[in-house]
């Protein structure tokens, strides 16, 4: 596979930041339709206060796990901003990643949001695949999906980038190369 490209990066930042809008302005505005109705008065403010912002902080992992994670197993690799922006998560192999490796992805945005995002920004851009951390560890990769002729774009094939940068090929099983196959075993390279 060759290299996505800094647009693929560039896409994934927007779609990060559409899909964590996505989870978490419900969850404020449930959190102020709350305090609004339910604060209490006096000393018993602070209290409820606390109540609802952990209450507010378990709802918004139970939404990151849902949209990052279950969604996108359930919908062919993408995340609803993925959709949009014409991304998807396959397999090195090019195939749909199980729901073992969303969730270890989602996981381990504990460390690729180190320093608010920093450090999967730097992973990210210094290796070719454009792979987060999350993304070295279950053998995943971000790619685009093309347009189909109609307009629309297929979500049943994911784009890699061909030699000039453009996203045209269809990614497919990619085949195994054997030690004679590239020179390395001495008993066929003398048969050619």
């Amino acid at each position: 596979m060759t290299d996505p490209g800094l647009g693929v990066a560039g896409r994934r930042l927007v779609q990060f930041l559409l899909d964590e809008l996505l989870v978490f302005v419900p969850m404020l505005l449930l959190a102020i339709a709350v305090v609004w109705v339910f604060h209490p008065h006096g000393p018993a403010l602070l209290p409820f206060l606390k109540i609802v912002f952990y209450g507010m902080l378990a709802l918004d992992l139970a939404g990151q796990y849902f949209v990052n994670a279950w969604w996108p197993y359930r919908h062919g690799g993408q995340t609803p901003a993925m959709r949009r922006l014409r991304l998807r998560v396959v397999t090195l192999e090019g195939a749909h990643p199980s729901l073992g490796a969303f969730v270890v992805r989602e996981l381990l945005m504990v460390v690729d949001g180190f320093a608010w995002g920093l450090a999967g920004i730097v992973v990210m851009l210094a290796n070719r695949r454009r792979q987060r951390f999350g993304d070295i560890v279950t053998r995943t990769v971000v790619v685009r999906v093309p347009r189909r002729r109609d307009g629309n774009h297929s979500a049943d094939q994911a784009a890699f980038p061909g030699p000039d940068g453009d996203l045209g090929a269809v990614a497919g099983p990619q085949l195994a190369l054997g030690r004679a196959d590239v020179g390395l075993d001495r008993r066929h390279r003398h048969h050619e």
